[in-house]
């Protein structure tokens, strides 16, 4: 594994921390799209049942990792800073 894809996997493995979290609490489904030509795409809504809300990510870049990234900024700014310690707080803890 190159540095490349320990990146991508590290990233990807945040972003799902602080998605489900706020997830649960917020009633947010996620859609995204990856493909060779950039086409990137990380959207996230919020729902009211099966009531489609407003977006609250849109993350389009030219490379996934810089779609994971963007997406984890939007992601902290809508939870709150003070969640994102918490996210952090968890992993430690069930890391060991």
């Amino acid at each position: 594994m190159d540095g490349n894809d320990e990146e991508r996997s590290a990233l990807i493995h945040e972003y799902y921390q602080i998605y489900r979290a706020l997830q649960k609490s917020h009633s947010l489904r996620e859609h995204s799209h990856f493909d060779i030509y950039g086409n990137n795409l990380i959207e996230i809504w919020e729902y009211a049942g099966e009531k489609r809300g407003r977006c609250i990510c849109k993350a389009k870049e030219e490379t996934e990792i810089a779609c994971y990234k963007r997406a984890i900024e939007i992601l902290i700014s809508y939870g709150g800073k003070g969640d994102h310690a918490k996210y952090e707080q968890k992993a430690e803890q069930r890391a060991g």
